[in-house]
């Protein structure tokens, strides 16, 4: 026992004598200079220290205060609070500064870089000098010039910030992290463990590394990386596996993803300013391989361009469960290819109009689609794509197409310099927005025969209310605008079931967009708002260019709708054998409409209708300001619906409307074009219907208890006009609707909608009427009609007269007509009225 005790009494002595003789030996002035130069040697970074200190009981350990890492004239990368770790004391017999488990306590991690690139992490090595004092007492003032290593065992991060602004791409953003352990760093496979938050969002990122001594050496490096966001059983998850087979060159990359994400704008809780689209649901697995090459100083598109340019997929397995697109989105899309040499197919749901459809589309193998999508499609690539009606709607509701068993199909090449794709279709019901056609059938073949010509011939659509064929060719050149040249025919065309898509009103406000509907066993969430960067702190870049000042500083002042018309070139002919509209035909319809240099023509228009020959002309030349143009009807029969909805008029008539006369204008707007509006025009319609309200605004309220409400037969109307100075000057004005009928004269302002009219209404009593004289005035939206006065300030009210006074359709139709001739009204009903019977009882009426 006395032995064992003095043993121990010996080892104890011999500690502390070696703890003091080496605390005697060790210089911390000259350490902790020898760990600057050393940090700086290899780093590049110069290290400044409030205080340090070196214990060597229990363990030799080093632990300084307030320490500040920076680039010289840049913003410090790193202040720490405390840092402390263990120093390994014979590795400075080989001038290496070797910490063992590096703490490093309150730090921030500030990295920063402006728009000339020089970022402050940017770790060059300095080796300018490199000696430094011996840290060993007694030999302080010598000094040394061979370099010195500074390498850690592990090291470990606990209650740091990590800031980033990067002025270059312009990005920001801040996150603590909680605990960071790397562990094993002079291993050949060091070990990574990162707890982190942002914004009460918690994060985590383990895994294993290659050797760093190897990270830009010419050996093979790997990683295997795991990341998770959020908590709870359905927080994100990514892992990146891979392999770098010469990673000083960027060679022989491999990486392989694999991840489940509920919604991709989860990474909005990390990245804010990030703006990503809303896609849930999304996840899967992809691999890549390439040598992108050496990419430092590359940023940005740059950077992009180099990795997505060299970088080649090897496999594909791609979902989400919901991508918006302008026009409705695609639910349960999936992308998938299972090698370069697999075919690379695409299938999704789509909605569109309360119709429900599934996609199912493939352009080739991976590798073809890449290689045209780098090349710009000078590689072919065989496209199939067919849409399917299903029978329910993303949302579960059934669809309206549920049951038309329809199908299209594209099918054929697609490239640049050859592509060749053929379209058919059918369905027994095809719902459109307001309309709804029966057995549809659809053929088309597109032929592409370089990057300037294209081709659709054998055209061909067919349903019961609508059939068309043509062919259509398009030039592409440089330059130039495109020319579009062809004909298009229409063997049967019936407007009255087709008005749903062109008398649509227009919408008052853009529909707010329709929330995803939820997917089963996928937690789906809404769309999340997205603060936009603030980017305001970032300076653009100065434009030098005089010339471009310049240009800036005088603007094009050629209106829009003047460079689109510009911009492209037309030359067709368009026909149609027979249209119904109003339950009356129009047939053998024709004109040319022609589009060069601005210059927009459609001459001759040709035709028949209610046994007239249809004749007319339109011209907008837009070739040079200002614009110019003219109509010419001789005569013309468009459906009155029509020409009120692009009047922007309310639906106040029904029938054939027979237009003759001639208008022409000059202006750059449509004000100006109005405000110079000359010309001649005549206006009748015969045996078609009107609005109680319009023959009301005519003929006054108390006339409008007796007219009554909604849609009356109208014999005919009969209107003549003169149109100058933004006045339109009525010389004459007719129309009977039962037993109603109005004549008179008057104007109407164009752009004031002043009313200045002096109307004779009539209520016919089995051939003598009532009538007054009335003046409206006011405006169009808001007539006011009252009883007009004589030259004597007097009012008359006229009841009875000529049984047999003329026709009061024929002198207003003949002025409309302008000599042209016109289908004829139908003949006058003979009503017996009691009230006239009454009113010759009394001796009223003879």
């Amino acid at each position: 026992m006395k032995k064992l005790t003095g043993v121990l009494i010996a080892v104890i002595v011999a500690i502390v004598g070696v703890s003091v003789a080496t605390h005697v030996l060790i210089d911390q002035d000259a350490l902790r200079e020898r760990v600057a130069v050393a940090l700086k040697h290899q780093t590049g970074l110069t290290m400044q220290v409030r205080h340090s200190s070196v214990q060597l009981l229990p363990w030799p350990a080093f632990e300084a205060s307030d320490v500040v890492l920076t680039r010289d004239g840049q913003t410090p990368v790193l202040k720490a609070h405390t840092i402390h770790a263990g120093i390994a004391v014979f590795a400075l017999l080989h001038r290496e500064v070797r910490f063992q488990d590096f703490v490093v306590e309150g730090a921030t991690v500030n990295l920063v870089r402006g728009l000339d690139g020089q970022a402050n992490w940017s770790l060059t090595p300095d080796r300018e000098n490199e000696d430094a004092s011996l840290p060993v007492r007694g030999r302080s003032g010598q000094r040394i010039h061979a370099h010195w290593d500074l390498s850690l065992d592990g090291l470990h991060v606990a209650q740091a910030a990590v800031l980033w602004n990067d002025r270059l791409t312009r990005t920001s953003g801040s996150f603590g992290v909680d605990t960071l352990d790397l562990d094993g760093l002079r291993s050949p496979s060091p070990w990574i463990s990162l707890q982190g938050h942002h914004a009460g969002t918690p994060f985590t990122l383990k895994g294993h590394v290659g050797n760093l001594s190897q990270i830009r050496g010419t050996d093979p490096w790997a990683f295997s990386i795991g990341t998770t966001l959020g908590d709870g059983e359905k927080r994100d998850w990514l892992n990146l596996d891979g392999r770098i087979g010469n990673p000083s060159r960027m060679e022989n990359v491999v990486l392989t993803a694999q991840g489940e994400w509920p919604n991709l704008q989860d990474a909005h809780r990390l990245f804010p300013h990030a703006n990503l689209p809303n896609v849930p649901a999304l996840g899967g697995d992809v691999a890549v391989q390439g040598s992108p090459g050496p990419l430092t100083g590359l940023t940005g598109d740059a950077l992009l361009h180099q990795v997505l340019g060299s970088m080649n997929p090897t496999r594909v397995h791609l979902h989400a469960g919901y991508v918006g697109l302008r026009q409705g989105a695609l639910q349960n899309l999936h992308v998938d290819a299972t090698g370069p040499d697999a075919a690379l197919t695409v299938t999704a749901d789509t909605q569109w109009r309360d119709t429900a459809w599934h996609v199912e589309g493939g352009a080739g193998t991976m590798q073809q689609a890449l290689a045209a999508w780098r090349d710009g499609l000078k590689t072919a690539v065989p496209l199939t794509v067919q849409l399917r009606s299903q029978t329910t709607l993303l949302s579960g509701a059934p669809a309206l197409n549920a049951q038309d068993s329809a199908r299209f199909a594209l099918s054929g090449t697609i490239g640049a310099e050859n592509g060749h794709l053929v379209a058919e279709g059918s369905s027994k019901t095809l719902y459109l927005p307001g309309a709804v056609l029966h057995d549809v059938s659809l053929h088309g073949t597109l032929d592409g025969h370089d990057r300037e010509n294209m081709t659709l011939d054998g055209l061909q659509f067919s349903s019961q209310e609508v059939a068309l064929d043509g062919a259509l060719a398009l030039v592409l050149g440089h330059d130039v605008p495109p020319v579009v040249s062809g004909k298009l025919h229409s063997a049967r065309m019936d407007l009255d079931a087709l008005k749903g898509l062109w008398l649509q009103p227009a919408p008052s406000a853009a529909p707010a967009p329709a929330a995803p509907a939820a997917l089963p066993g996928a937690g789906i969430a809404a769309p999340k708002p997205v603060s936009p960067q603030d980017e305001s702190a970032v300076p653009s870049a100065p434009d030098h260019s005089s010339a471009a000042s310049v240009a800036a500083s005088t603007p094009d002042l050629t209106p829009s709708w003047v460079r689109r018309l510009r911009a492209q070139d037309l030359n067709l002919h368009l026909s149609a054998d027979r249209v119904v509209y109003a339950g009356r035909e129009y047939t053998d319809l024709a004109t040319r409409l022609t589009l060069s240099g601005g210059h927009l023509r459609l001459d001759p228009i040709s035709g028949q209708a209610q046994g007239l020959p249809l004749s007319g002309m339109a011209e907008l030349d837009a070739s040079a300001l200002p614009v110019t143009g003219s109509v010419t009807f001789q005569p013309l029969m468009l459906p009155a619906g029509l020409l009120e909805k692009q009047l922007g008029m309310p639906q106040l008539l029904q029938g054939p409307v027979q237009i003759v006369g001639q208008l022409s204008a000059r202006g750059n707007s449509s004000d100006e074009l109005r405000r110079s509006l000359d010309g001649h025009l005549g206006v009748s319609l015969v045996d078609g219907q009107v609005q109680s309200e319009l023959l009301g605004q005519l003929a006054g309220s108390a006339a409008s208890v007796v007219l009554g409400k909604g849609a009356r037969s109208l014999r005919c109307l009969g209107l003549h006009m003169n149109i100058a100075s933004d006045v339109v000057h009525l010389d004459t004005l007719g129309l009977q609707s039962g037993r109603f009928s109005t004549s008179g004269s008057g104007t109407v302002g164009l752009g004031t909608q002043a009313l200045d009219l002096h109307l004779l209404p009539v209520v016919d009593f089995e051939g003598a009427g009532a009538s007054t004289p009335v003046v409206v005035t006011g405006t169009l939206d808001a007539p006011h009609v009252e009883q007009d006065r004589d030259a004597g300030g007097r009012f008359h009210v006229t009841i009875g007269g000529d049984s047999n006074a003329a026709d009061p359709c024929t002198a207003p139709l003949a002025a409309a007509r302008e000599g042209q001739a016109g289908p004829a009204p139908a003949a006058v009903k003979v009503h017996h009225s009691k009230a006239g019977d009454i009113l010759r009882a009394l001796g009223v009426l003879h």
